[in-house]
């Protein structure tokens, strides 16, 4: 990609997002503790959980079932944007430096 096209792409990534997540969706396995659970034999409970860092700590934050995918894309826009400006950044140090 040349320099037109990374910002026509980024541009474009950047309009069409409604949410962008800077963190990681995480998929935990959990217990509950209910001893007659289906978890206590082996079907563990599965849950989305946002981890990111704030101020130097890991935090993570659980995400309810309706709204796992807009997190996924959230999370997913703001990896391509970055990668956008990765390649941005790259191409222009290149011309430059």
């Amino acid at each position: 990609m040349n320099n037109n096209q990374i910002y026509r792409a980024l541009r474009r990534e950047i309009a069409l997002s409604h949410e962008i997540i800077r963190g990681s969706a995480v998929f935990l396995d959990r217990l509950c503790g209910k001893t007659n659970c289906r978890c206590v034999k082996g079907k563990k409970h599965r849950s989305l959980y946002l981890s990111r860092s704030q101020k130097g700590k890991t935090t993570m934050t659980y995400v309810p079932k309706e709204r796992e995918q807009k997190l996924l894309d959230g999370v997913g826009r703001y990896r391509r944007i970055q990668n956008l400006l990765n390649q941005l950044s790259g191409i222009s140090l290149k011309k430059r430096y």
